[in-house]
């Protein structure tokens, strides 16, 4: 009975030592099925991209801001002043394209007035000839034979000419119409293709104007404002400093030579250590150096381990904290 009890005892120890070691094994070694990384939160700065000055600025150290929310608003002289002289050059174009269609009409209304006064003393004289050609052949038949023709006389000749006359003045008054419309269109077409390019050139230029406000790109707290408003700055002048609410990286510690399911660009299961339901997919994104691992990963404060960094991206809306130990797979 005494030897079962001690058999026993022994069978307890091995069987915990055994599971020690494959926890050991399973979460505290870089080459098992998963390994220990580290989530970190890298802070990142907002800069200027050409030379602007700071019109004002929406936050302050220690202030939480939430993605695409206003951070700094800045204007460009140079830009300002482009958009002013595009604007002023289309209301003029749009102002020349007005006066051209109306200083066409009017021409066209002094044609028609033209053509009127001509029609109308032709009409007038062709009114005045088919009187008198009336009279005369009133007179002729008192005095001469019916059987006699007036078509040729110089009355007639007279009168068929003045018809002719009025005719062709009419189509020559069209022609001219005509024409003053083709050199009005045209003028209206090159006007407005010249107002159209130079729209779409100032409304290029108000989305990079817009595109010089800074946003936040993520959620995260403001570390520092390094600029004032009415400060001119120069290009790729750091302006913001802003820690994201959640870590964005995870940097795991390779401690052997294997990088099998760690290439770049694959994808890798990451779970809270803390928490092991909270799962997320990362990918990974680089390589760096070999070097100590950090203090929470060390196994023993006596000897030091070593391996090799494997940067993994996080998902944006991610719940970890930053410095939190994850497992990877």
């Amino acid at each position: 009975m005494k030897l079962s009890k001690v058999n026993g005892f022994y069978i307890v120890v091995a069987l915990l030592l055994g599971l020690m070691l494959y926890i050991s094994a399973t979460y505290f070694s870089g080459t098992g099925n998963a390994s220990i990384g580290v989530a970190v939160a890298r802070d990142y700065k907002i800069n200027s991209e050409k030379p602007t000055l700071v019109k004002s600025v929406h936050a302050v150290p220690g202030q939480q801001v939430k993605e695409g929310d206003l951070l700094i608003e800045l204007i460009s002289q140079e830009s300002d002043t482009e958009v002013a002289k595009l604007t002023n050059q289309i209301t003029t174009l749009k102002l020349e394209l007005t006066e051209k269609a109306k200083l066409a009409e009017a021409e066209i209304a002094y044609i028609r007035a033209q053509n009127s006064i001509v029609t109308e003393e032709l009409e007038a004289e062709l009114k005045q000839g088919r009187s008198q050609l009336a009279m005369n052949s009133k007179l002729a038949k008192e005095f001469v034979s019916s059987s006699v023709s007036t078509e040729d006389s110089p009355i007639e000749i007279r009168l068929n000419s003045l018809k002719e006359q009025i005719q062709r003045h009419h189509q020559a008054t069209e022609i001219r119409i005509k024409d003053v419309r083709q050199i009005n269109n045209t003028n209206q077409y090159v006007l407005s293709n010249q107002i159209k390019l130079l729209e779409n050139e100032l409304q290029l230029l108000k989305e990079a104007v817009s595109k010089l406000n800074k946003y936040a790109i993520t959620s995260g707290v403001i570390q520092q404002v390094l600029v004032k408003a009415g400060e001119q700055v120069s290009p790729f002048t750091p302006l913001m400093v802003i820690n994201p609410l959640h870590p964005t990286t995870v940097v795991l510690y390779n401690m052997s030579q294997n990088k099998r399911g760690y290439s770049i660009g694959s994808s890798v299961t990451i779970t809270s250590y803390n928490m092991p339901g909270d799962k997320m997919t990362g990918k990974v994104i680089g390589y760096g150096s070999v070097t100590e691992l950090p203090e929470i990963l060390q196994k023993s404060t006596a000897v030091k381990a070593f391996g090799q960094e494997i940067f993994i991206e996080l998902p944006t809306d991610n719940l970890l904290a930053n410095g939190e130990k994850v497992l990877v797979k």
